[in-house]
């Protein structure tokens, strides 16, 4: 997407940049022109649902005996897990523009584009919606999930649903400094296979607190929630077409009861795709390396340390002294290569890349039981017991379907992909046993 919006400014360019301060143009182009909700249209669309079968699963989060899948954009599906070799998918959640979920104590918090909704789950098998919180992701907007540039966008008393593709005609005034004003970059890519989410660690305690795959931007730690939003920022110039960029944020939501507030706003860059919360620690994924972010404080995410490399799509986990972290090459993600890396981080303020394995195209992944998982052309579990050469210590693999993410927790695997949700029991005699599938609707 990168590539064509440059090439797009670079034919305004051609089209009308000299030396003088600026120059009107008349151009037609096609472009994403948004479709619109009111806003009590747009909160009319949250609704519970029967159960429906998975289309195009995204993010997943495992809460005690209960699983809830994101429907990429859509909404979440609700599925009794108690038996493993035998799960019963409960109910559906209709949420527009959903991609990310998190869940504690009976509340499942959930993304709804530029809203945040707390659903009551204390009966996951008739959750209802408890609380909107409104704006809290101001800016956020839906992929487009085309290359074609964006036009203006107003969101007074509405909300961005959507796009249609239009053919626009227009004057624009460009100069040396604003030179594509219509251009709008977009750094979210599209929602399930090119932006990752983070998960968080379980922390013993009296909290029952859901554990998410590695490609989630929600993560829980204690009483707080952290969320990773990019916000998309837009203004007229000169009276004339919208120039747009984006910024990322990690905000801070303190946990009280059955309530969020919202306690902080932290600029990460854009960059920013994956976090994972481990003890004290905020691990995230950017496209181009890993930061590193103390909550000692917890309400107040401190930069500590970094790690940097050429760009790529990469979530990470944690593990003890060490980080893995994978990194995928795509039209989107760069091309510098996939591979994983492991980072030594017992010096949390001078991490240190220790290896480097290369991979055939790695999406989410794992750690549990000194067995690292990992969605690559399939599923591969290595052996970390020396983490220094833990890509030469393959215990398992299969390509039998194509996982995004997955969950190893307490002996059972969860792996999420395209091709379904698939579970495995594993234990010390590294075999995967395959427990159950639930495929999508073709």
């Amino acid at each position: 997407m990168k590539t064509k919006s440059t090439f797009f400014l670079f034919a305004l360019l051609i089209l009308g940049v000299s030396c003088s301060d600026s120059v009107k143009n008349t151009v037609t182009y096609m472009a994403n022109v948004p479709v619109y909700l009111s806003r009590e249209e747009f909160k009319s669309t949250t609704k519970m649902e029967a159960a429906r079968p998975l289309v195009n699963p995204g993010k997943i989060c495992l809460y005690g005996n209960y699983l809830f899948i994101n429907e990429v954009n859509e909404g979440i599906h609700v599925i009794d897990n108690s038996d493993p070799s035998s799960p019963r998918v409960l109910t559906f959640i209709e949420i527009m523009g959903n991609v990310d979920l998190a869940a504690r104590d009976g509340i499942l918090y959930a993304d709804n584009l530029v809203d945040m909704l707390l659903f009551d789950i204390s009966n996951p098998n008739s959750p209802s919606l408890k609380t909107r919180m409104e704006g809290v992701f101001e800016g956020a907007l839906p992929s487009p999930n085309n290359d074609l540039p964006v036009s203006k966008v107003d969101t007074d008393g509405k909300v961005v649903v959507g796009w249609e593709q239009k053919k626009i005609t227009e004057d624009i005034e460009l100069n040396n400094y604003y030179p594509c004003p219509n251009c709008y970059y977009f750094s979210v890519s599209e929602a399930r296979s090119d932006y990752s989410w983070g998960a968080n660690n379980v922390q013993p305690g009296s909290a029952i607190v859901g554990v998410n795959g590695s490609m989630s931007r929600f993560a829980i730690a204690d009483d707080y929630l952290y969320t990773i939003h990019i916000r998309n920022e837009w203004y007229s110039y000169q009276g004339q077409s919208t120039v747009a960029y984006t910024t990322g944020q990690l905000k801070v939501f303190e946990l009280k009861n059955d309530r969020a507030e919202q306690v902080n706003t932290i600029s990460v860059g854009n960059a920013v795709e994956t976090m994972f919360a481990y003890e004290d620690h905020l691990f995230l994924g950017m496209s181009n390396g890993m930061m590193i972010y103390s909550i000692e404080n917890p309400s107040a995410p401190v930069y500590t340390s970094s790690t940097w490399h050429f760009w790529g799509c990469d979530p990470v986990v944690v593990s003890g002294n060490y980080a893995y972290l994978t990194v995928r090459s795509t039209n989107v993600c760069g091309q510098s290569g996939n591979f994983l890396q492991v980072i030594d981080i017992s010096n949390i303020a001078q991490p240190n890349i220790v290896a480097q394995f290369a991979l055939q195209e790695p999406y989410g992944l794992g750690v549990d039981d000194n067995k690292l998982f990992i969605c690559d052309n399939g599923l591969k579990v290595f052996d970390t017991t020396n983490p220094a050469v833990v890509g030469t210590k393959q215990l398992f693999s299969t390509t039998d379907f194509k996982g995004f993410d997955l969950i190893p927790y307490n002996n059972l695997l969860l792996v999420i992909g395209g091709d379904g949700l698939y579970q495995y029991s594993y234990s010390s005699d590294n075999e995967l046993n395959r427990l159950s599938v639930i495929p999508v609707s073709k």
